[in-house]
C-alpha cells in the first residue's frame, strides 16, 4: 500500500462526503460485550461511532487524528491515531486513561492484545510490528516483517502467536511467536491487499481482501471475505463478496456475527454466522 498516495485519496474522498453521514470512512470495529456497544473508527473524520443494542449511532469520541485500528483490554478502548499514537479511552466515561506516542512510527495502522497487559501494533510503512507495555506505558521493536505493508494484525491466543496480513499483491499470512518473535509464513495466498484479520470462538480466521487494484489506480467493488480453517490446512471459503474496500473486520463471539467496516462506501455490514 502506497500511503502517500493513500492520504491523497482519502482527502479526495472525504472532500466529497456527505458529513450528516454517521460513518465517515470507517476502518475497524470492535466490540464491548459488557454494554452491548461497537465501536467504529471514522478515519474520515476522526470520529469513533458508538452503536448500542437498538443500533442507535451516537459519538463516543470526538476530534482524533485518523484512527484506524481498535481493540478493547480490561474496560479502555484503545485506538491507533495514526500516525504515532496510540490512545486509550475508558469506555464507562470515554475519559483518556492513556496515550503512548512511538517516535519512530511511520504509519500505525492495526492493533490486537494478549492476555498479559500487551498491545501489538502493525506499522505499514516501517514493515514492522511494536509491543506495548500498557502498565508501565512504554514500547519496543518486536519484529520487523518480511513483506512490504503489514496491515491486519490478531492475537492467536490457542497457538500463543500474532498472526499479520499484508496490503499488496498475492499477500501472505504470517504468525509471529510470542515465545521467540520468530516469523513463519502459514499461507501464501492468492488474494490482493489483506486488510483485516478475525477469529472466531473455533479459531477459524477470517481476512478481508480488496481485490486488486492500488490507491493509485483505484479499486473495483470486488472486496471479498474468506474464511480459513483454524489449522489453514483446506482452501478457504468465501465468505460474502462484492465489498467496495473491507477493511479491519471483527467477528463477534457474543452475537455469532461478522461486522465489515467498508472503509470506501461509508457503511458497516453485519453478516450472521450460520456455521456453513
Amino acid at each position: 500500500m502506497k500511503f502517500n498516495r493513500f492520504l491523497i485519496l482519502t482527502a479526495l474522498i472525504i472532500s466529497h462526503l456527505s458529513y450528516s453521514q454517521e460513518f465517515q470512512v470507517p476502518e475497524s470495529v470492535t466490540f464491548d460485550p459488557l454494554t452491548n456497544r461497537y465501536f467504529v473508527s471514522n478515519y474520515g473524520d476522526g470520529n469513533i461511532v458508538q452503536i448500542d443494542s437498538i443500533g442507535k449511532k451516537t459519538y463516543f469520541k470526538e476530534g482524533l487524528s485518523k484512527p484506524l485500528g481498535m481493540i478493547i483490554y480490561e474496560n479502555s478502548l484503545y485506538v491507533v491515531d495514526n500516525p504515532k499514537t496510540i490512545k486509550g479511552f475508558d469506555i464507562r466515561d470515554g475519559k483518556l486513561t492513556f496515550e503512548l506516542h512511538i517516535n519512530e512510527a511511520l504509519f500505525l495502522n492495526d492493533i490486537t492484545s494478549d492476555d498479559s497487559g500487551f498491545l501489538y501494533v502493525t506499522d505499514s510503512n516501517a514493515k514492522a510490528v511494536f509491543k506495548i507495555n500498557i502498565a508501565s506505558q512504554t514500547y519496543s521493536l518486536l519484529v520487523r516483517t518480511k513483506s512490504d505493508n503489514p496491515n491486519g494484525i490478531v492475537y492467536d491466543k490457542s497457538n500463543h502467536r500474532l498472526l499479520v496480513c499484508y496490503f499488496r499483491e498475492k499477500a501472505p499470512i504470517d504468525g509471529i511467536s510470542l515465545e521467540d518473535s520468530t516469523i513463519s509464513t502459514i499461507v501464501l495466498t492468492e488474494f490482493d491487499n489483506l486488510d483485516g484479520l478475525t477469529l472466531d470462538e473455533l479459531g477459524n480466521c477470517y481476512v478481508s481482501s480488496w481485490g486488486s487494484g492500488s490507491f493509485a489506480t483505484g479499486f473495483e467493488k470486488q472486496g471479498t471475505i474468506y474464511k480459513y480453517d483454524n489449522l489453514f490446512i483446506n482452501e478457504p471459503a468465501i465468505v460474502s463478496t462484492g465489498y467496495y474496500g473491507p477493511a479491519d473486520i471483527y467477528f463477534n463471539i457474543e452475537k455469532n456475527e461478522l461486522a465489515i467496516p467498508l472503509f470506501l462506501e461509508d457503511s458497516v455490514k453485519f453478516l450472521c454466522n450460520r456455521g456453513d
